[in-house]
């Protein structure tokens, strides 16, 4: 796990501008990339369509929910365990993969949907793994009372 206490400021700044641009590579991929439409299957555009639009409000509600708590890097002050929360503990990854995933069904793009598979899902298991180790050291077993009660 990456020690998020002991990186310089530059490295924050990195990881800051990195992490996020991870999600926008495949969408500018599959902006400028060919399109097979739900790869042939309209019910499949539909489909992805409502994924995706499911992965949207659950993205936007859980940064609403996080307000002032909404970070790249891990760390808190506090627990938020209302909204979305209640029942995910990282509700915007959850989001993040079901919006790319639902995007690139409709899209019909099969080497975007790879990538959310092979960089997008590794790098939200990871980020939540380093989010949750750090909110442990932070908020200790407040915090895995919360884990307990949540999925994900």
């Amino acid at each position: 796990m990456i020690d998020i206490k002991n990186l310089s400021s530059n490295q924050r700044f990195l990881l800051n501008i990195l992490v996020p641009s991870l999600y926008l590579l495949p969408l500018v991929f599959a902006y400028l990339g060919p399109k097979n439409f739900g790869f042939g299957y309209d019910e499949l555009v539909y489909t992805g369509l409502s994924v995706g639009v499911v992965g949207v409000i659950l993205w936007i509600l859980a940064m609403l929910t996080l307000g002032p708590s909404l970070a790249v890097l891990p760390g808190t002050d506090r627990l938020v365990t209302r909204g979305v929360y209640r029942y995910l503990r990282h509700p915007v990854y959850v989001g993040i993969v079901l919006t790319l995933s639902g995007l690139f069904l409709a899209c019909g793009s099969v080497i975007c949907l790879v990538y959310v598979f092979a960089v997008v899902v590794p790098l939200n298991i990871f980020r939540a793994r380093t989010e949750e180790q750090v909110l442990r050291e932070q908020l200790g077993e407040a915090y895995q009372q919360y884990c307990d009660t949540t999925f994900f």
